[in-house]
Formats: structure tokens, sequence, C-alpha cells
């Protein structure tokens, strides 16, 4: 993969594409590794290229708590770069894939020369809050039922392909409530 190929950078002009290449290192992942871990310091912004990411956190008892889950190409927890705080929550991979890491106050300068950049950052700030807020909505108003249906609805691959676990943890719920719901629906 090349610093040319990446969506985030086609607008940028060749003296930015060659600053922003000098500060980024493309890493290849396998399934299950990690990308950072939760109370990390956010020196790099961390872009999806290719693959499948989680963002979750682990809660005292040791259940992962899945917060996210992110597709290529995106960027992953950018708000802890802009605020300059440690990493809220892990990540780890759950496909191969590509990871730009990304020294933030390079990319931070470039920000501050090219608008369009900057514009790119907001937009994928407005993604999370609008997936955010659906989580919220969801939570607040529909019952387990509701929700797992809605899931399966707007989500079939990704209910298809997750393990029941890993779906429950995707709606709050308990494998256990997913489990009997499921068995519901197909009575």
């Amino acid at each position: 993969m090349n610093i040319n190929d990446i969506e985030l950078f086609k607008m940028l002009h060749e003296h930015e594409l060659t600053f922003i290449s000098q500060a980024t290192k493309i890493l290849y992942k396998n399934k299950n590794d990690t990308i950072f871990l939760e109370g990390e310091d956010s020196e790099y912004l961390h872009l999806l290229l290719n693959g499948t990411a989680k963002v979750y956190r682990v809660d005292n008892k040791g259940n992962e708590l899945l917060l996210h889950n992110f597709k290529s190409q995106c960027l992953i927890a950018e708000l802890a770069n802009l605020e300059h705080i440690c990493f809220p929550a892990s990540c780890k991979m759950l496909t191969d894939g590509y990871i730009a890491k990304i020294k933030f106050e390079n990319f931070q300068e470039l920000m501050q020369d090219n608008p369009l950049l900057s514009i790119k950052v907001i937009s994928s700030l407005t993604k999370k809050m609008k997936f955010l807020d659906n989580v919220i909505q969801q939570n607040l108003l529909l019952s387990s039922q509701a929700k797992i249906a809605n899931f399966i609805y707007e989500n079939e691959d990704i209910f298809i392909a997750q393990k029941q676990h890993q779906v429950a943890s995707m709606l709050f719920i308990t494998p256990e409530t997913l489990s009997r719901n499921l068995k519901k629906f197909k009575e």
C-alpha cells in the first residue's frame, strides 16, 4: 500500500504528500493484532486502510464491551489525538489488514495548512457522533427483542459473520438474552 492510495490524502499536493509520508508508517496487521491499548499515549493517529477493526473496553469482570466496528478506510480514535489524551479504549483487528500510523504532530501541522484535510477529520468525527446517537437511542428506546430484530435487519452480513457473544456485545445485551430471543424468533 502506498501513501498516494490513501483516500484521506487524495487532495494533497506533492510536497504535502512527501511531508506526511515521512511521518507515516504503513503496517500489515493480522487478525486479532492489537493496534493500541486503553491508556496508551495518542502520539500516533491511526488510519485503517484495509480490513476491519474493533474498538472496545474491558469491564471489571474482564468482559470486552464493543464500542465500535470500523471498516476501511477510516480514522480510529482521532478524538484522543485532537484532545491530547491517552486512548480511552483499546483497538484490535477483526481481519487481516493494513494500518497507517501517522505522527499526529505532523498531521496536525498539515491540517493547519490544508482546510480540506480538517474538514475530512470533522466529517469522520460527525459520523462517529451519529453512530453514538443511534446506539443511545436504541438502548434507551428499544426492547432487547426490537434491538436484535433491528440489528439483523440492518446488519445481516455482520450477524452471520460474528459469533453470538460478539453480536450480544454489540447490542449491549447478555449472550443469554440474545440466545433466548433468537429461540423465540425461530419458534
